[in-house]
């Protein structure tokens, strides 16, 4: 090889170093994904209320939204399937740009179902056909919390469950399921008045859970990632995963000093060849 080709190697690989250092520096301490319910507009919806509490509690903590249809009807179902899809792939792809960053994950409603079925597996009608859990090792590994509400795969006798509904919701987990790998971060807030994670009638019930259980799935989730909000950056807020919504160090994203004059030099001496 060339020396002026082991110079250019040497300049890429430099480069693509410290490319890394910056995505690293850019990554927040807490990550908070939101997914929304049915028929909502994109963004966060009725999750809104516990990203927000979260977010606002943790300076420096950014947030996202899961992108997905959120249709209802008859495209239910396959609105679930492309939700559950989200849930991992976003996660995932966060994950593998942040790898050190604690993950919180919200669902509201059709959100919380698409949530439970990508951590906790299926199957779930014909949205979802196996029990394994989609979400890879990396995010299992770094989620502090997962918060569902009016989550219509609820059934009783669950130990995150929350509130005081007993009956199951429309498309209710059977009897004597387990999430064994998340069970301790999970808490799950369904009342019995709720027609979508219950049998009850009261839609007011259905869309109350921020106001009722805000507070207490804040308390919950503060005391998963043991913090109390140390400030690190602004926090920001994207819809969907295509970069690290965090601000970098000191806004800086050149070169370390001293690689910078190995380049400078080497560069030079390519001149030479």
């Amino acid at each position: 090889m060339r020396v002026n080709d082991i110079i250019i190697s040497a300049i890429a690989t430099a480069s693509f170093a410290d490319a890394g250092k910056v995505r690293r520096a850019n990554c927040p301490n807490i990550h908070i994904f939101g997914a929304r319910e049915t028929t909502a507009p994109p963004g966060f919806g009725s999750a809104s209320t516990v990203v927000n509490l979260v977010q606002n509690a943790n300076d420096g903590a950014t947030s996202e939204s899961i992108v997905y249809p959120a249709a209802g009807g008859n495209d239910y179902a396959s609105s679930v399937s492309a939700g559950v899809l989200a849930v991992a792939n976003q996660t995932n792809t966060f994950n593998q740009m942040c790898p050190d960053s604690k993950i919180v994950v919200v669902g509201y409603s059709q959100g919380a179902q698409i949530v439970d079925d990508a951590f906790c597996g299926g199957p779930d009608g014909t949205s979802l056909n196996t029990s394994m859990a989609l979400v890879s090792t990396g995010v299992s590994n770094m989620v502090a919390a997962i918060i569902l509400m009016g989550d219509p795969r609820h059934v009783n006798g669950l130990p995150y469950n929350v509130g005081n509904a007993t009956a199951g919701g429309f498309a209710a987990r059977p009897v004597g399921f387990q999430c064994p790998s998340f069970q301790n971060i999970i808490q799950a807030y369904c009342d019995a008045a709720d027609p979508f994670c219950a049998k009850g009638n009261s839609t007011a019930t259905h869309q109350g859970y921020g106001r009722e259980y805000g507070q207490a799935a804040l308390q919950f989730v503060q005391s998963k990632l043991g913090t109390s909000g140390t400030k690190v950056s602004a926090s920001s807020t994207t819809n969907g995963t295509n970069g690290v919504a965090a601000t970098s160090v000191a806004g800086k994203t050149e070169l370390g000093g001293e690689r910078m004059w190995m380049l400078l030099a080497l560069s030079g001496l390519a001149l030479l060849y």
